[in-house]
């Protein structure tokens, strides 16, 4: 073939190729410049297989609907993503949409400064609801909880900052083919005694079969929630006495406050034998535990070196999805009031699950697009938007009448427990690093829980006090902005005297404020009795 003939095939072949792409570039792929006009960004930690893609498919639904907009996930893995909030929202580059919850140590001061309220949004309809049973309901009436843990842990009393998600509930997950194995039976124990005996026969299938298997995954994560679950039932009729306003359980504060005061210690005997309890959990898992992450707990269970994991139901489509052996859900064997280490502590059953919603979803304040962004929120905890989410994420719903699909119904707890949320291993602030810090004094054959809690009531006062401080300067900053929202709104109010949505503006407004500052000049008292000397 000559070099002219074979230059004009090249170019026929090139300028084929070259049409094909143009052809390609403007029939079927995604346009060269984005012609969406807003972008708004979602921000959270739930990286766990099941979320983004849940929340990916909603996002997919929403765009359709609403062309104009463009939303994107962004995902921070849960070990940053205190240090990343802080330094986003100091730096002003935070999402619109960013999820945040109460429990974050050293972040209680971010929702007052940085979240804008959505109580507003919440009193009004959800339009994206039209058509299904909750059509006309105002947005936060839709809720199965009607965002109780937002109403109660609000930085502002008064007015609802988030919206939430999904529901979750403690679990114990198995291994059943190795259950099998241990035991001839796929059946899970009936309560804590059984599963005593249960720890026996995995450590001599473990002699027998020369094989490391121990009963629980381990990890820091996995332990620790696992002792604040029994603890949490061991506690509740301490906690039940400390209750003297009758919410049915303590702010963090309060417990903060009653243990600085005296009114409850690691030294009470409901305590001690929950640290017992605690001691024998901790036996169970690989040594070293302490050391993991949770990440370290799901590859033992994954590789088949632990019967059970003891996790959120967060774990379980990872679980599902990743292992080669069936899992089943299980609600965790608890003491009864027969137990010979416990019983005689417990008022009854522990509640291992409720209707209180999570994974809170707040507002940037400073977010150019607060339009947007509350539009997505509302189609995201709608009927359809919740629905989607459920389906492709393997997580419950967070909205009435969106109904629970089979496979994870097992997730639901019927309400047949006690729950007076308050006293347990820590609470709040530094007071699970004091825990932490301390455990070995429990462990090991020099190990006992009279040296572990002499250990703690020694340590926790000073965390303790700590975490009361951090509680009086967020209660500080929800005082702040108030007054100058209430003196324009009193402005407002006399250029439109009529206007029934302004006085109910003004009247919660005055509310909160007030409830602010009692909240902030009784800890700011607190405070000063304790460095007075006249407490701990």
């Amino acid at each position: 073939m000559s070099k002219g003939k074979a230059r004009r095939i090249g170019l026929v072949i090139f300028v084929a190729s070259y049409l094909s792409a143009v052809y390609w570039v403007f029939t079927k792929s995604t346009p060269l410049i984005d012609e969406r006009k807003i972008t708004v960004r979602l921000a959270h930690w739930q990286i766990e297989k099941g979320p983004p893609e849940g929340i990916d498919a909603v996002i997919a639904r929403y765009e359709e609907l609403n062309p104009e907009v463009r939303v994107q996930q962004v995902k921070v893995p849960g070990q940053v993503y205190r240090q990343w909030m802080r330094a986003n929202f100091a730096g002003n580059n935070a999402p619109d949409i960013v999820e945040y919850g109460a429990w974050l140590d050293g972040l209680a001061d971010l929702p007052v400064r940085y979240f804008d309220p959505l109580t507003k949004d919440l009193l009004k309809p959800n339009p994206y609801n039209e058509g299904t049973t909750l059509e006309g309901l105002p947005w936060l009436n839709t809720f199965v909880d009607e965002l109780q843990e937002q109403r109660v842990n609000s930085p502002e009393p008064g007015q609802y900052y988030a919206v939430t998600l999904t529901q979750i509930s403690l679990r114990l997950f198995c291994n059943v083919n190795l259950l099998r194995k241990i035991t001839g039976s796929p059946e899970p124990p009936v309560d804590f005694d059984e599963m005593r005996g249960l720890f026996a026969k995995v450590a001599d299938y473990s002699r027998r079969q020369q094989e490391s298997v121990v009963p629980f995954g381990g990890s820091r994560d996995n332990a620790n929630w696992m002792m604040v679950f029994y603890m949490g039932g061991i506690a509740n009729g301490v906690t039940q006495k400390l209750d003297t306003t009758g919410i049915l359980g303590l702010y963090a504060r309060e417990t903060q406050w009653k243990y600085l005061r005296g009114d409850w210690s690691y030294q009470m005997p409901a305590i001690k034998a929950g640290l017992s309890l605690l001691g024998e959990l901790s036996d169970q898992m690989q040594p070293g535990y302490m050391g993991f992450l949770r990440d370290e707990a799901v590859r033992q269970f994954l590789r088949g070196e632990a019967l059970f994991l003891f996790a959120g139901t967060w774990e379980a489509t990872s679980l599902r999805q990743l292992a080669d052996f069936p899992v089943e859900v299980w609600r965790c064997p608890q003491p009864s009031v027969n137990d010979p280490v416990v019983g005689k502590q417990m008022i009854g059953h522990y509640a291992d699950g409720s209707s209180v919603t999570s994974f809170g979803l707040y507002l940037n304040k400073r977010s150019p697009n607060r339009a947007a962004a509350v539009d997505f929120l509302r189609y995201l905890t709608s009927y359809e938007g919740n629905k989607i989410f459920m389906e492709k994420s393997g997580w419950l719903p967070s909205i009435k009448d969106v109904p629970v699909a089979p496979e994870i119904a097992s997730f639901l707890s019927p309400d047949d427990g006690y729950a007076f949320g308050g006293v347990n291993i820590n609470f709040g602030g530094g007071t699970r690093a004091v825990f932490e810090r301390n455990f070995y004094l429990m462990v090991g054959p020099e190990g006992s829980v009279d040296k572990f809690a002499a250990a703690l009531d020694r340590d926790m006062p000073e965390a303790a006090r700590g975490a009361l401080a951090v509680e009086g300067r967020a209660a500080r900053w929800a005082v702040l902005p108030q007054d100058s929202r209430v003196v324009a709104l009193e402005v407002l109010m006399a250029t439109d005297p009529g206007n029934p949505a302004l006085a109910l503006r003004r009247e919660r407004l005055e509310a909160a404020q007030n409830l602010s500052e009692s909240r902030a000049l009784l800890i700011a008292r607190q405070l000063e009795m304790i460095d007075a000397g006249k407490i701990r």
